[in-house]
């Protein structure tokens, strides 16, 4: 069996959809990098701030060795161009903190100073937020998708790397409890191509991000933020994506684990 798992730019893929195209750029850009410094909040938040057409996001990863600090992991997003414009030719490219750094110049609150945190990074690397339209068929006979070759996605709430992973483990436990490669890949379709398809579409609205709009839309009203958009407002978009994402705690506790069977 053959499994393409080669990526956003799939040439497996690329061989059962020819005339695909391009990916969907929706004219925003991130530049992504890490950098050693004391983390917000103790290390035990994740920032998550401003908007869809310009967003900070900022969590630890660990500790750096050289330093001792915090290995805080960053992404700048900024709306560049129209959605729908050709996406740029260029991917994983270094990225120039001139582009995009002085749009961030303010953004600073108690003890979050994202000029001083991009400042602190290494190499600094620009992509465009890309992805692909769902598909109608990943397996073709003994050859499937993977991962990014199956359903790139916007990279909101991490899942373009978590859904990859989910894929890799649900093609195993298949692979070890079918009867034939072709049941373990039917199988496996069946479970994850209409579940990343959703999710697909989720992120191209934004996802739990969502709330970030909805908070800038209504705040213009000069009214209070818990007024306008209450916690348990919040809270239910945010269980909603988890529960399309398929990492909702009590969806996880409930269903089979996908430890593979013993031969």
């Amino acid at each position: 069996m053959l499994i393409g798992a080669d990526g956003i730019h799939s040439a497996v893929r690329r061989q059962f959809y020819p005339d695909e195209g391009a990916p969907r750029w929706n004219g925003i850009t991130l530049w992504r990098s890490t950098s050693p410094v004391t983390a917000p909040m103790g290390g035990k938040a994740m920032i998550w701030a401003g908007r869809s057409a310009q967003k900070f996001v900022a969590y630890p990863i660990g500790k750096d060795p050289d330093t001792g600090l915090d290995r805080l992991n960053w992404i700048c997003d900024l709306q560049v161009s129209d959605a729908g414009s050709p996406p740029p030719r260029d991917w994983n490219r270094p990225g120039n903190r001139a582009d995009f750094l002085p749009r961030f110049a303010d953004w600073r609150w108690a003890g979050v100073d994202v000029p001083a945190i991009v400042a602190a990074s290494g190499p600094i690397y620009e992509f465009p937020m890309v992805d692909r339209d769902p598909l109608p068929q990943w397996t073709f006979g003994r050859v499937t998708l993977m991962g990014d070759a199956a359903h790139p996605m916007y990279p909101i709430g991490s899942n373009g790397a978590t859904q990859g992973i989910i894929d890799a483990r649900v093609f195993a436990w298949h692979l070890a409890a079918a009867n034939s490669v072709q049941e373990a890949l039917a199988k496996y379709e069946s479970d994850r191509r209409e579940t990343t398809a959703r999710i697909v579409l989720l992120n191209r609205q934004q996802g739990p991000d969502r709330v970030l709009d909805l908070a800038a839309e209504r705040l213009a009203s000069g009214r209070d933020l818990n007024e306008v958009l209450p916690m348990a407002e919040r809270a239910e978009i945010a269980l909603s994506y988890k529960k399309t994402a398929g990492f909702d705690p009590a969806m996880l506790n409930a269903r089979s684990s996908f430890t593979a069977l013993a031969p």
